[in-house]
């Protein structure tokens, strides 16, 4: 009899966590995120490859990712939350870009500058906290205590396509971008690290780049590199965001006239 109960307890703790994980789910789609899944606060699998990443060079000028406490952190999510037990992992879809106008590298029309599609329309950093917010507000009135909780859209020490991948989400393509296979990859990711066990989703394990090579070989600065990463010394984005000071000599032709971000290694892609 005890152990006939023990058994009815688990279920039904199994099947409340599903609810709450269903219930979340509908609820961050009605905040408007396009794409949801959950993970584990496990350390990510190819924490490896950010490191060599790192010890190369190839974060340009962001030294702020280099540095130990945001090395620890992003091997382990539960160094920045200690009572993680899940991470909800968003995706918010906007508006791709028209297909580009073929202009020889270096070339662009008089006077004219170009822009990447996600910074056409309002700031994320404006829009999606709100929403996390919302979110997190959702989960304690469903549980009925505070949860602790932190959330993030590109602010935070963590790897989250490699994070949003095991969500679920989509894969990391040759182009480093996590691509979902009717998304795209024209959306903004955002993840909250939750003090509550839901049920874990799971990890996207095809990969459907295959042998296409499009953004390798469309990319003008040749900043794609083989372990899906990106050389951000030579990355348009880049440079025109992050990079302070005068481009370098042998890049400057190559910029050709975006003025703020890239979409090239996105637009190309099938």
């Amino acid at each position: 009899m005890i152990i006939a109960s023990n058994r009815r307890g688990i279920i039904a703790a199994m099947l409340a966590k599903t609810e709450l994980t269903r219930a979340i789910k509908a609820e961050a789609q009605r905040q408007g995120f396009h794409l949801v899944g959950v993970t584990t606060p496990e350390p990510p699998a190819h924490l490896d490859v950010y490191a060599r990443w790192l010890d190369a060079g190839y974060h340009a000028g962001m030294d702020w990712m280099a540095s130990e406490r945001a090395r620890q952190r992003r091997a382990d999510p539960r160094l920045i939350l200690p009572e993680c037990e899940s991470i909800l992992m968003l995706g918010f879809v906007y508006e791709a870009p028209s297909p580009p106008t073929p202009l020889p590298v270096g070339e662009g029309r008089r006077g004219e500058g170009k822009i990447a599609a996600y910074a056409q329309e309002q700031d994320y950093h404006d829009v999606l906290p709100p929403r996390l917010r919302a979110i997190v507000e959702f989960i304690e009135a469903q549980v009925g205590y505070s949860v602790p909780n932190r959330w993030y859209t590109d602010t935070g020490p963590v790897l989250e396509r490699e994070l949003a991948q095991r969500a679920g989400l989509g894969w990391v393509g040759k182009n480093s971008n996590l691509i979902h296979p009717k998304a795209g990859s024209y959306f903004l990711l955002a993840e909250i690290l939750l003090g509550v066990e839901l049920t874990p989703d799971a990890p996207f394990l095809q990969d459907h780049c295959g042998t296409c090579t499009r953004c390798l070989d469309a990319c003008p600065t040749a900043c794609i590199l083989p372990d899906r990463t990106i050389d951000a010394n030579r990355c348009i984005s880049y440079l025109t965001i992050e990079h302070k000071g005068a481009f370098p000599q042998d890049l400057r032709p190559k910029v050709g006239n975006w003025i703020f971000g890239c979409d090239i290694c996105q637009q190309v892609c099938p």
